[in-house]
Formats: structure tokens, sequence, C-alpha cells
């Protein structure tokens, strides 16, 4: 069997996986990255389709916009991008009418003077007190009913969990209120959201560009097959040709992956994870209500639409709907998203059933009700898309994420499920590789007290903070970055 030796290993090519290489090569590492697709960019990517950039998983959109993290990151990495952030704070879908809101104010047209001032109320407790450590583990809808009538709120209800199901993919029972507290710290704190020019597709193809410039070996069609280890230290991988069957030993002192922690432990056990048993268990798990690590799933619709539906460059929030959560018009910046005279919608769902057909008829129905005729006649439906099990690989429920390191000396997790608390999608995953950084500077300068693949941080200078609280008092009259 053939060996080869570098410096570090990726497994994935995913966001976290290119961001992490990209950042070792800057370090002057001698990097190889294994991906087990044609391709590279996992779910942060797109695929042209009847001329539309149909995305592999996120919906060309950056949760911070250009003040955000991963911004941040691809400047400090000198990977050229542009953002165009939202003009809206979002609008929303309720009574058969879009309400647009430019700032937080503008909820005011949506909620009525009443519920309103229940949100103010509820911003106060979780902004301006200190809530004790088991308000702060509570599930948000628990807490939300031990501080306002519920039933008397049902708008402000519907508010809270249309923003839960799109940007977190989660219900309001599935995330805690200290999570919540922190998530919505950092989306006003960062700023607006933003589509990125070119869509997920051209920044993967960037980020591709530059470390294969830099010296990167990308393989792609390879199966990672085992993690290497001897006396808790990470030695390297055994890999398969997926074209060939040939079978390699890799070595390396450091290994990233960015498949998650269930396929990373497999792998340690010589073993490897399928998407049919990890639904099984899931399907089990929900039955038994015992779901220790829940998994934020979803399903999304990309729509080819003769005419304008969405009238900004935010999110438009549903307040009304059966499943759908949110849709973004992410050609309203990028025209070129979609062929020339049309418009490309995207929607989200939380999938509340083991039925995916019925979530997608759902879906439709959905659809109906926010464009009634326009839907009928102008749009058309390109791909329905579900996700959940082991595709996404690694995506945790916001604020169940594992810890970037393992047992292992040498070897790091990157992804969706090891962002810090907070950060959302893409700018947790940036945030995970920027928190990587950390752990390996104080291996490399010798801070570390004990385990290598478990240091103690002494200095953080490589994970990005928000900017300055008073940037979210922008976001009470308009959204912030935008005139």
């Amino acid at each position: 069997m053939q060996r080869q030796s570098c410096d570090a290993i990726i497994i994935g090519a995913g966001l976290g996986g290119l961001l992490s290489a990209a950042q070792l090569l800057q370090r002057g590492k001698r990097v190889l990255i294994l991906e087990r697709l044609p391709h590279c960019g996992g779910r942060f990517t797109a695929k042209t389709f009847q001329g539309t950039q149909i995305s592999t998983g996120a919906v060309h959109m950056l949760p911070f916009g250009s003040s955000g993290v991963l911004s941040h990151t691809l400047q400090r990495l000198h990977i050229p991008h542009r953002i165009f952030d939202a003009d809206v704070f979002g609008s929303f879908h309720i009574r058969g009418k879009q309400i647009r809101s430019r700032g937080i104010l503008g909820v005011l047209k949506v909620l009525g003077p009443r519920e309103f001032f229940r949100l103010a109320y509820v911003g106060y407790f979780l902004f301006c007190t200190s809530l004790s450590a088991t308000e702060l583990a509570q599930p948000f809808d628990t807490w939300l009913a031990h501080t306002i009538d519920v039933q008397r709120n049902p708008k402000l209800v519907a508010f809270f969990a249309s923003i839960s199901r799109f940007t977190l993919s989660l219900e309001l029972h599935q995330v805690t209120t200290g999570e919540v507290m922190r998530t919505v710290k950092h989306m006003f704190r960062f700023g607006a959201p933003g589509i990125l020019e070119g869509g997920c597709g051209a920044l993967t193809g960037e980020l591709e560009r530059r470390v294969l410039a830099q010296g990167a070996e990308l393989r792609l069609r390879y199966d990672v097959q085992q993690l290497l280890h001897e006396n808790g230290q990470i030695t390297g991988v055994r890999v398969r040709n997926k074209a060939s069957g040939e079978e390699e030993l890799l070595l390396a002192p450091l290994v990233v992956s960015d498949i998650g922690p269930r396929a990373t432990n497999a792998l340690l056990n010589n073993q490897q994870v399928k998407q049919a048993e990890v639904l099984k268990q899931q399907s089990a798990e929900r039955v038994s209500q015992h779901t220790q690590q829940p998994e934020a799933i979803g399903l999304k619709v990309h729509i080819l639409s003769d005419v304008s539906l969405i009238p900004h460059k935010g999110i438009l929030y549903c307040l009304d709907t059966q499943r759908i959560a949110g849709m973004v018009q992410p050609t309203n910046s990028d025209p070129r998203l979609a062929p020339a005279g049309k418009h490309l919608l995207i929607s989200h769902q939380v999938i509340q059933s083991e039925n995916i057909e019925e979530e997608k008829a759902l879906a439709l129905a959905d659809l109906r009700t926010l464009f009634g005729e326009n839907f009928e006649r102008h749009c058309r439906v390109l791909t329905m898309s579900a996700y959940r099990g082991e595709w996404p690989v690694n995506r945790l429920a916001q604020g169940t994420d594992v810890e970037a390191t393992t047992p292992l000396q040498g070897l790091y997790l990157v992804g969706d499920a090891v962002k810090p608390a907070g950060y959302l999608m893409v700018e947790g995953v940036a945030q995970s590789v920027n928190q990587f950084l950390d752990l390996l500077d104080a291996v490399e300068q010798g801070q570390a007290e004990g385990s290598l693949g478990a240091p103690r941080i002494r200095q953080t200078h490589n994970v990005i903070s928000p900017p300055s609280r008073l940037n979210a008092l922008r976001w009470l009259w308009e959204a912030p970055g935008n005139s």
C-alpha cells in the first residue's frame, strides 16, 4: 500500500474544510484535501440547472452580511468577494399581505400596538436583565409562556416561530432561551444578512482556486476509510480512490475533519456512517422522544418566476403558513443567478413529519397561499430538497454543538456542528475554523497544559467578535449598512 506524508490533512472540502486549508496554507503548511464528491463546496455551493444557480444547501445568503464573521475571514485571506446587504429588516406575510419593515420599529405595522409592546417587553427581559441559569436553559417556548400570555399574542408567537424556523431550522421548543438571546444579539450587532455576488458557487470556486494556487493537493472522489492513530496521537488516514478502488495511507500529525462528529467518530473505529441507518435511528428516537442531540432538518424549494414576488433584498418571513417559514429572492441582488428576465426564489421550512411527500405538498400549498394566481401563472418549481440525517453531514441543532477538540492529539473538528453558540449557519462554520486556529496556536506556542487535543486557550486573536453594541441601534430605523 502506497504512503504519502504532509503537514495537515483536511477531510471534506465543504466551506469549513476549504477555509481551514486556506488558513493553514497561509501559515506555510503542506496541506492535502480529501473530498468524497466530484466537486468542492458540500452544501455551500451551487449547480447550474436550466440556467439557474441551484444552491446545494445555503440560500446564497450570509446571515451577518458584509459585517459578519465569514466576510471578515475572507478579507483576512484576501479572497475576492462581494456581498449585497439587505435593504430591510425583513418583510412579513400575514393576513394575505406582505408588510415591509425597514427597521425593527416597522414591525409595529405587523403586530399592532399591543403585541409590539409585548415584543419590547420580551426584548427588555432578554437583553436588559440577567436571566437565571434555569431560565437560560429553558426551551424558548416555555420561557416565553412564562413571560407573556401566548394565547393573547398569537402574531408575536408566530413572529418568533417563523424566524426560528428560517434561521435555525428549529421549532421554539427545540432551542434554549440562552441560545435565542445570543443569536439575536449577534444578528443585531453584526448587521443585516447579505447575498453573495455569484452565489455560493462563486465563493466556493474562488476558495478552491486559491488553495490550489497556494500549493494544496486536492483529491476529489476519495473516501476516507479510517482515521489512523497511535498512543493518543493522530497519525493520518487510510483512503480509497473511488474511481480505481486503490487504497493508500496518507500520514500527517494534524487532521481537520469537516464531515461532522458522527462520521468522524465512526472513522476512528474503522467504520462508515450510512444515511439509511441514521434516518432509521433518528425516526426511532423521535418516536421514543429520546433524541440526545436534535438535528436541524428542513426542506428547501427553488422557484423560477417570470415576475418579481419579493420587492426587497432581505428575508420574507411567513407568519400564517402551514410549513414555509421564510423566503428570499436572491436575484434582487444578483440577477445573474437566474436566466435574463427571470427571478429566483428560495423557500425554507422545518420538516415536521416522516412523510416527505406530504411536506412537499404542504410547501406547494403555502406557495399558492403566499402568491395566489401569480404562483400558478408565472412560477415554476425547479427543485425540492430535503436536508436531514447524514446529509448535510454535520448539522446539529443551534446550541447543541460539540467541541472542536477530540480525545486524540492533532485531530480537530470544524463545520456546522462545531459552531460557537450564537453564530448562524455559514457564519458559525467560519467561526468554528477561527476557533480551531486558536486551539492550534495554543498547542504550537506551547501554551497548552495536558493533551494537545484539548488545549487550554490563553489567546483568542483568531476568533472574530461582534462589532460595538451601538451598531444594534441602527436596526431600530433601518437595516445596518444601508441608507
